[in-house]
């Protein structure tokens, strides 16, 4: 078990422990949302034999219009009905849903010759629209109804971001913040890119609370002068001062976070048999009957490319109870690579987690 606990130790570190869906073969469904409205679905095909649905794997992507008849039954059973009930599941009943963000499905089995979906991540953390910039009017709709008390028809919005960074262009902006801007100046309202540092921190707080919303265009991670945790008490305070803020840290922070699989396990697009571990102890404690009951996805906290996301079964041949010399079989989503280690050498890998 020592391999897993690579997985727990340290701050956030937390595993996901879900039923692996074979389908997975059949590949991921991105669903691409602007606040409540699908833009786009992405289908990541694997590369043959594989389950990682990242380009750098080998996977193929195919794009689908919300409307197409092969998504009807992914939107209507998520957006008309899981999501009204998402924000409540997570403990964000009263946040808005983000501005700019995505689910990643799988396909479960068929019932009545339905496909089913099931979410394995939602994403918010600074998602954008640099390669559709056409949905720069349909961010700023949303981001005026977010910001819009019922008796003011005009207002203004700061979209605030940070220095440096792979994703800024060559004036320094985010490639979409710049069109966002304009198509909100283009509904009549004032826009203002700001961008924050440690040592601006009382300017910018100032500022922001004289608006009525924020757009946050902030990947988290490491930026020269920015200390994170300083930013995100800023943001706190702004909101908490009535200021439309799209996205809240607190709602990034627990939609983005693995474990949110495991508040919606009881939404339809949710898996009961869905666990948590925070600790060891729990962890040592739970994962041998649940890998023992069959084929168990393990998650960590951390990474977006399928990292530490690996595939358990028990080697075939193997009869008894499930103990910590069971022989595992394993593979990490990240590049599809196959492993072998007993039940007691990868727990305790996964404690890094």
């Amino acid at each position: 078990m020592t391999f897993c606990e690579q997985y727990i130790v340290g701050e956030n570190g937390q595993l996901i422990d879900q039923r692996f869906l074979p389908r997975i073969v059949e590949g991921e469904l991105r669903l691409n949302m602007i606040y409540q409205t699908p833009t786009e679905v992405v289908h990541k095909k694997p590369a043959d034999g594989g389950i990682s649905a990242t380009l750098k794997s080998g996977a193929k992507y195919i794009s689908y219009k919300p409307e197409d008849p092969l998504m009807v039954g992914l939107i209507d059973n998520f957006v008309n009905h899981d999501l009204p009930k998402v924000m409540p599941a997570l403990g964000l009943e009263g946040a808005p849903i983000p501005l700019i963000w995505t689910s990643d499905f799988i396909l479960g089995d068929q019932v009545d010759g339905k496909d089913t979906y099931f979410v394995g991540e939602f994403n918010c953390s600074c998602v954008g629209v640099t390669q559709q910039l056409y949905l720069c009017p349909l961010v700023a709709e949303a981001a005026i109804k977010i910001s819009s008390s019922s008796t003011k028809a005009n207002g203004s919005i700061v979209i605030l971001e940070c220095i440096g960074g792979s994703d800024k262009g060559d004036d320094g902006h985010r490639k979409d913040t710049l069109p966002i801007s304009e198509a909100l100046i283009q509904k009549g309202w004032a826009v203002t890119p700001m961008f924050y540092t440690d040592a601006d921190h009382d300017k910018v707080k100032e500022e922001l609370c004289r608006c009525d919303g924020v757009i946050v265009r902030v990947n988290p991670g490491a930026y020269d002068g920015v200390t994170q945790s300083k930013l995100d008490q800023m943001l706190r305070d702004v909101a908490a001062s009535g200021v439309a803020t799209m996205s809240h840290p607190d709602v990034m922070i627990k939609m983005g976070a693995k474990d949110a699989l495991v508040k919606i396990k009881d939404l339809s697009c949710g898996m009961p048999d869905t666990y948590a571990y925070y600790d060891i102890p729990s962890f040592k404690a739970q994962f041998p009957a649940s890998v023992g009951s069959g084929v168990r996805v393990i998650k960590q906290n951390r990474g977006s490319q399928g990292e530490g996301i690996w595939v358990v079964q028990v080697k075939a041949g193997q009869t008894g109870e499930v103990t910590g010399a069971t022989m595992l079989d394993l593979q990490e989503a990240v590049d599809n690579h196959k492993e072998e280690k007993t039940l007691d050498e990868f727990m305790t890998f996964c404690e890094q987690y």
